[in-house]
């Protein structure tokens, strides 16, 4: 058997993959077996910094056309008139990571079909998906539900990785510093710096359409986490959520539901679970737990109610006294 090991340093012990992948093609017959699987540094680092880049960008890309959908779709006028540029914008973006059209053409082409749709008036309340990662944004393992949110009513804030790397990039860097992994720390701290500063261009053409100013993640780790009695050593998924249902209460403040979405038997999605009444004392926004088993039962369904029936948002004050009565529970 052929070993692999991939190299990576944040949470879901996404180094097993690699190897899980490998069983499988051996277990597929001689032909299959002798296929490799890639093994390197998740950021693709050393394949070339211009991989790692165009990783980054396409993340960003595709997360903000999933996030520009999500804002249009449920106001669009012609009905799957947003999925069409969308999937048209996919193609044109796929010609420019090739190098066949400059990135910044292909975005201003989608953006400026996006732009010119019409859209009928009107609000819906607005439904955050949180939770692990291989289930809040895959149509497949969560049974289509963004689709099914907006079917009854709601509108999606969803978060692109990129956004997401930024979010959570500043405690894995300390963490991996006070390991002694100083060159993982610094030159990954270099990188996203640099990133972020290059995708600006970028964003500007996302903007006329999301209508919101771009977002920072620098509020300090420790304020963030430390009402949940967590300490910056607390990393992984769960510190995740918290970090991300904190900015995303910061920069959608009429945010109406939290959905956790999770596969089963996911230990940090048990914790985040645990959390969930914390975590809207916090927010005040209702938390919903919704565990995706790979069964074709109806999962989503226990989100309608909060559709339905939105629950306007906790007063500071009605917030205050819940936290208060928790820490002398």
């Amino acid at each position: 058997m052929h070993a692999v090991d991939g190299r990576g340093e944040i949470p879901c012990n996404l180094k097993v993959i690699p190897h899980h992948i490998k069983n499988i093609l051996n277990k597929s017959g001689p032909m299959m077996a002798r296929a490799q699987v890639y093994r390197g540094d998740i950021s693709f680092m050393d394949i070339s910094l211009r991989a790692a880049m165009n990783a980054y960008f396409a993340f960003m890309f595709g997360g903000m056309l999933r996030k520009a959908g999500c804002r249009l779709r449920p106001y669009e006028a012609i009905r799957g008139s947003v999925d069409e540029i969308i999937e048209d914008g996919l193609k044109l973006l796929i010609d420019a990571f090739a190098g066949t059209v400059s990135k910044e053409d292909a975005l201003m082409a989608v953006v400026g079909r996006l732009r010119s749709l019409p859209l009928k008036s009107g609000s819906r309340p607005l439904v955050a998906v949180f939770g692990d990662l291989y289930v809040r944004d895959n149509d497949a393992v969560n049974q289509g539900l963004i689709r099914f949110i907006e079917a009854h009513g709601g509108e999606v804030i969803t978060t692109p990785y990129s956004s997401y790397a930024k979010m959570v990039a500043r405690p894995y860097f300390r963490k991996w510093f006070n390991e002694g992994k100083y060159f993982r720390s610094l030159s990954s701290r270099a990188v996203l710096s640099g990133l972020t500063a290059m995708e600006r261009k970028y964003y500007r053409h996302f903007q006329q359409v999301l209508q919101e100013p771009e977002h920072d993640f620098t509020d300090p780790v420790e304020d963030i986490i430390a009402p949940y009695r967590m300490i910056p050593e607390h990393s992984g998924e769960t510190m995740d959520n918290v970090l991300k249902t904190y900015y995303i209460k910061k920069y959608y403040p009429d945010v109406a539901l939290f959905i956790h979405a999770s596969p089963a038997f996911c230990c940090p999605a048990l914790v985040t679970e645990a959390m969930a009444d914390r975590i809207e004392s916090f927010t005040g926004v209702p938390v919903v737990s919704v565990t995706y088993d790979g069964t074709f039962g109806d999962k989503s369904g226990v989100i309608v109610p909060y559709l339905v029936f939105p629950r306007k948002p906790l007063k500071e004050e009605s917030a205050g006294l819940i936290l208060e009565a928790m820490e002398r529970f």
